[in-house]
């Protein structure tokens, strides 16, 4: 059995640039998971857990970025399907996403829900075409 694990973007702010796809997944999936509670969108997941303990505990970017990866493929190869909510999009700077598309090859179906990343915000305030 593949397990999957669904990737989303919170958006660059509150949850009224959340996409309709993201909202979607979030319903559809009871376990999720956020890699930080420090957003304005983040509320929309519940009481999802965190991986803001790990960053704070952490070293390294690489350690915080390695440990949030195996919690996330453990919760999906335990769980069957799991949501993973990121700021902004998760094509966009996001190195623990790269890190899960990598695992796909170990069993796990990686699904990516592109969103508003925070640079659109900065190209419209700046009317940069």
């Amino acid at each position: 059995m593949t397990a999957h694990l669904t990737v989303v973007g919170l958006g660059p702010a509150g949850p009224d640039l959340v996409t309709a796809g993201t909202l979607a997944a979030i319903e559809a999936t009871p376990r999720r998971y956020l890699r930080t509670g420090r957003h304005p969108a983040a509320a929309l997941l519940g009481d999802a857990p965190t991986f803001d303990a790990v960053y704070d505990a952490s070293e390294t970017l690489d350690e915080v970025y390695r440990s949030i990866v195996a919690t996330l493929v453990d919760a999906a190869a335990t769980h069957g399907s799991v949501l993973y909510a990121v700021p902004g999009s998760p094509v966009v700077a996001e190195r623990t996403v790269e890190l899960l598309v990598g695992a796909s090859g170990r069993g796990i179906e990686v699904e990516l829900l592109p969103a508003m990343s925070f640079a659109d915000l900065v190209w419209a305030r700046l009317r940069v075409d």
